[in-house]
């Protein structure tokens, strides 16, 4: 047996556009989620036990059932209450709401391992609640959390193949089509696997690179 990416030459441009719509519905996803997140985490932990018990429940549901399942909710269950939603916008809520489940327990034990007397001391000195949450709480947390945060941002692009089974037209959509036209699936699946691997690395490179810049001052030098 033989291989041959000849035949996949003119499919190069597909497969860059899927590429590129795989990697701005997971940013999008991403940056909502983990806003939701945050908004998730402050209703759990704050003194309000119904808003308490309802941001518990959600994390708990989107946590411990399949993302393929949330998907087929959304996309072919919604429109029976009249809900509509096309392929790309059906796969962005999916990624988004599964998303802020997961991101709020990371954003859980950033918040948790921030010392309690930073916070006092800022209320000591008269800060504002919105200063003080954003300058000695959020950011603190976010920068001990920023791997695993990374690591959610990489799965979260690794898992929007998922939605390639609603007609997204994201890479895996793309990679499954062209293996239908040319027949080359160790070809194509090897080439569209050498794409998702090569996408997650730069996401990790971005990453540290991000976090040196952002949360330098957090980080220790040694001598």
């Amino acid at each position: 047996m033989t291989f041959f990416y000849g035949d996949l030459l003119p499919f190069a441009g597909q497969l860059l556009s899927a590429l590129w719509t795989s990697v701005y519905i997971t940013v999008i996803a991403m940056v909502v989620g983990s806003a939701f997140a945050v908004l998730l985490y402050l209703g759990k932990s704050g003194g309000s036990p119904w808003l308490s018990r309802l941001c518990s429940a959600y994390i708990e549901v989107f946590r411990n059932t399949p993302l393929l399942v949330q998907l087929y909710l959304i996309y072919f269950g919604l429109p029976v209450v009249g809900i509509n939603l096309n392929p790309i916008w059906a796969g962005i809520v999916a990624l988004t709401l599964n998303n802020a489940a997961y991101t709020a327990e990371i954003y859980r034990a950033g918040f948790e391992s921030v010392p309690p007397g930073i916070v006092e001391a800022g209320q000591a000195l008269g800060m504002r609640r919105g200063t003080l949450f954003r300058h000695v709480i959020f950011m603190p947390a976010t920068r001990n959390v920023f791997p695993a945060l990374t690591n959610q941002f990489i799965l979260l692009f690794l898992a929007s193949s998922i939605a390639s089974i609603i007609g997204l037209p994201e890479l895996m959509n793309s990679i499954l089509n062209i293996n239908n036209h040319t027949y080359r699936t160790f070809e194509i699946l090897s080439v569209g696997g050498l794409l998702y691997f090569v996408v997650a690395g730069l996401f990790a490179l971005g990453s540290r690179i991000a976090e040196s810049r952002l949360f330098g001052w957090g980080v220790k030098r040694h001598a």
